[in-house]
């Protein structure tokens, strides 16, 4: 059913349309422009990906973009004859990786298989093959000429032997030629599917924790700017959903942690249990991300208390998490950093505001429909639309430039599986945006001509259903979320 435009509005097409193009104008203009960005990744090896090297191979360097830290063993090697024994350092601040084999490598081909953190604490791996050649040094003259006359002694004292006497001891004599890695061997070493469950886990975990945090931070707000009056009856009731979300945060990371530690130890759940998994987890900058999240988790289940006034230690937790999620992200290592890092901050406290409200206005209609009573949703409604617009605004705003920010190219956006997702999530904030934008402007007009309306009023039927798509919407939006935060930019 169409819900009929308010009488007493006006049409707000020309200030929409004035926002949309100034949204428009900021994105070209950010898009287009040229930046000095900062990601940690591989930049060169030493012997390189795919050379052919001559001579005795005694070490092998791995360069990175920006310091990092060892994960693991860091960087294990494998030759022919299976995996060689390595001494792995660092060197310039961390930026460069050392793998120094216990004896020079032999002939044929090799893999290294490197696992480090980035200063952000995201964990990065990844393969580099070479293939060596003459490794043994050649043969001095004298010893060519000894060999050549203890050849011709045994030859003039040793009967003729038989053809196939001759072949077997060739065979035996000489050692057989190192195999080749084969193609499958090699499609089987780069294969990531076993770490499949690990990645599942993890980015499983970082949906779930960002989720409790926007959830709880947005029904703190939302209890502070539109319950007023009668709709206060309801706070304490959002402010028992605030434990809820500090729980689900900490077990939200929980997870994350398992499943970064399964992925670091090679995909197996059962290892990243271990200890030392669980310390290669939480190696560099990670460990104090996980400390803000899990003491704001705490305090967000321990110092929510009946009303958002008395609820200053949820507040702390609420900040404290989200300054984990903040330092966690990519655009902690992003240039450049003072506006990139407030960008960040009103991003998340925009988003906070904008999903945890419309969660909280869904979850309070839906009780309210459960016992009964009125929706009287009219002034809470309207109260938080206000609040929602303007998020809608700082969120668009601070996302564009937070890409301009992370992503090198404009081409990074539809080359690389994370441009896509980044995508796949602006479409989905669009979606919310609008589906915002209607029940504001549209349905929010009608409840307030029939404020008096009872369950089955279309109107208050109209918000009911938006406010369970936005949430749905929202879902996706954080899930998309929690897949760039964990993937690598350039992938």
């Amino acid at each position: 059913m169409r819900v009929p435009d308010s009488p007493g509005r006006r049409p707000v097409t020309g200030p929409a349309s004035a926002l949309v193009a100034v949204m428009l104008a900021l994105a070209v203009v950010l898009l287009s422009a040229t930046h000095a960005s900062a990601h940690t990744a591989l930049d060169s090896t030493d012997p390189a990906d795919g050379a052919t090297v001559s001579g005795p191979v005694d070490r092998i360097v791995l360069t990175f973009t920006l310091p990092v830290t060892i994960l693991g063993d860091g960087a294990t090697v494998a030759g022919p004859e299976g995996a060689v024994a390595a001494e792995v350092t660092q060197e310039q601040e961390g930026a460069v990786v050392i793998a120094t084999p216990a004896e020079p490598l032999v002939d044929g081909e090799h893999t290294v298989e490197w696992t480090v953190a980035a200063q952000d604490g995201h964990p990065l791996d990844g393969t580099s093959s070479f293939t060596v050649v003459d490794a043994l040094p050649a043969p001095t003259a004298s010893a060519s000429a000894t060999a050549s006359a203890g050849a011709a002694a045994s030859a003039s004292a040793t009967p003729t032997a038989t053809p196939a006497a001759t072949a077997t001891d060739s065979t035996s004599s000489s050692p057989a030629p190192a195999p080749a890695i084969t193609a499958t061997d090699g499609t089987a070493m780069d294969d990531e599917t076993g770490d499949a469950p690990a990645t599942v886990l993890a980015r499983a975990g970082s949906a779930t924790a960002l989720w409790a945090l926007l959830v709880g931070a947005g029904a703190l707000a939302f209890a502070a700017i539109a319950m007023r009056g009668p709709d206060r009856v309801d706070e304490p009731r959002v402010i028992a959903g605030v434990r809820w979300c500090g729980a689900l945060l900490l077990g939200g990371l929980a997870l994350r942690i398992v499943g970064r530690s399964a992925v670091i130890a090679g995909g197996s759940l059962s290892e990243g249990l271990g200890a030392d998994a669980l310390g290669d987890a939480l190696a560099g900058s990670f460990a104090g991300v996980a400390g803000l999240q899990a003491a704001g988790g705490a305090l967000m289940l321990l110092g929510a208390w009946r009303s958002a006034a008395a609820s200053a230690g949820a507040i702390a937790g609420v900040l404290l998490a989200g300054a984990g999620h903040v330092l966690g992200g990519h655009s902690h290592t992003a240039e450049p950093r003072a506006l990139v890092l407030a960008a960040d901050i009103a991003h998340l406290a925009a988003a906070a505001v904008w999903v945890g409200g419309a969660v909280t206005l869904a979850a309070v209609m839906r009780r309210r429909g459960r016992e009964d009573r009125p929706p009287a949703a009219a002034a809470m409604a309207s109260r938080f639309g206000v609040a929602a617009a303007a998020s809608v605004v700082v969120v668009g705003i601070a996302g564009v430039a937070l890409t301009w920010a992370i992503v090198d190219e404009p081409s990074d956006l539809w080359t690389s599986s994370w441009g896509v997702t980044l995508l796949v999530k602006a479409g989905l904030v669009l979606l919310a945006a609008g589906i915002g934008a209607y029940t504001h402007f549209r349905v929010v007009p009608a409840l307030e001509r029939g404020a008096a309306g009872g369950q089955q009023d279309p109107a208050h039927a109209h918000l009911r259903r938006g406010t369970v798509v936005e949430t749905v919407v929202f879902g996706g939006i954080v899930v998309a979320t929690a897949i760039l935060v964990a993937s690598s930019v350039h992938v």
